[in-house]
């Protein structure tokens, strides 16, 4: 077969239009930094980049979880604080008020004072964060405790994933803390016994209180333990999230991104070769190659 001019100039033109693809790739790299543009370039390295983002996606989604977890225990142990300074304020005034000594009239005041520590720690058990209640369980969208100290949540105990497929307590249990459930003793049951003596002026009524009111105290405790687990277990939880999401970051960086100095090299090689090509074709034609090239 005879070889033409024209043969041999297409032949040239297809050489340089590829050789001007290859610059135009690598200068892409060096600028946009990523070692694929386009699903095409690489099926590979775009199923590693998927695989890896995804696994940056999962640890942010738990990180975030985490974080808002331990503000909401956080402010839990704030809550269960507070209550266990009303309680000790309610034994202060149930060991003093049930000495004989005292008059009616200081019982009475006393009783107002135990009702007042009585709705204030409802209040601290009605505790919300984001619109969501602290200690009802998973019915966290109403008051777990009314006026009364009526406990309208649930039982269970809410969990929080901390790592991938790893879940831990994220709540403590009002109704054990606060009604007693599973045997211990109903703390706003105790406070209205200890009211009503104090309003009687039974002082025998108010020193039968101190039981109850100590094994109250101790639920609180027990209820503050736990809770503090839990924040220790969260900020354990952070710390080692955090690291993990650093190293998913670092492992994607690394099969998405370039080697720049790598990526420069190439493009300096693309562009000599660009420039032999056209140097080539123009010998051989005697005539600007780029006249007859698509603009």
């Amino acid at each position: 077969m005879r070889v033409t001019s024209s043969m041999i100039f297409e032949s040239a033109r297809l050489q340089t239009a590829a050789a001007r693809d290859a610059v135009m790739d690598a200068q892409d790299k060096v600028t946009n930094g990523k070692r694929v543009v386009h699903p095409g370039d690489d099926p590979g390295v775009v199923s590693s980049i998927i695989a890896h983002s995804m696994s940056v996606q999962r640890f942010d989604t738990i990180n975030q979880a985490v974080a808002r977890a331990s503000d909401e225990s956080d402010l839990a142990d704030g809550a269960l604080q507070g209550v266990s300074t009303l309680l000790a304020r309610a034994r202060e005034l149930a060991v003093q008020l049930g000495n004989d000594t005292y008059s009616a009239s200081d019982r009475a005041g006393g009783a107002q004072e135990i009702k007042d520590i009585s709705g204030q720690i409802v209040i601290l058990m009605n505790t919300q964060e984001g619109g969501r209640y602290l200690f009802g369980g998973n019915v966290d969208h109403t008051p777990p405790f009314d006026s009364s100290g009526n406990y309208s949540g649930d039982a269970n105990t809410r969990q929080v994933e901390v790592a991938p497929g790893l879940f831990q307590n994220a709540s403590v249990r009002a109704d054990v803390a606060l009604k007693g459930v599973g045997g211990g003793v109903d703390v706003f049951a105790s406070l209205s016994a200890l009211a009503t003596a104090l309003t009687n002026n039974d002082g025998a009524g108010v020193r039968g209180t101190l039981d109850n009111l100590a094994a109250s105290t101790d639920q609180v405790t027990g209820a503050l333990t736990q809770n503090g687990g839990i924040l220790d277990g969260f900020r354990s939880a952070a710390n080692i999230g955090a690291a993990a999401h650093e190293s998913a970051t670092k492992l994607l960086s690394s099969v998405s991104e370039v080697d720049i100095f790598d990526a420069m090299s190439k493009l300096t090689q693309a562009q000599q070769g660009l420039e032999a090509s056209l140097s080539v074709a123009a010998k051989s034609f005697n005539l600007n190659l780029l006249d007859f090239m698509p603009k």
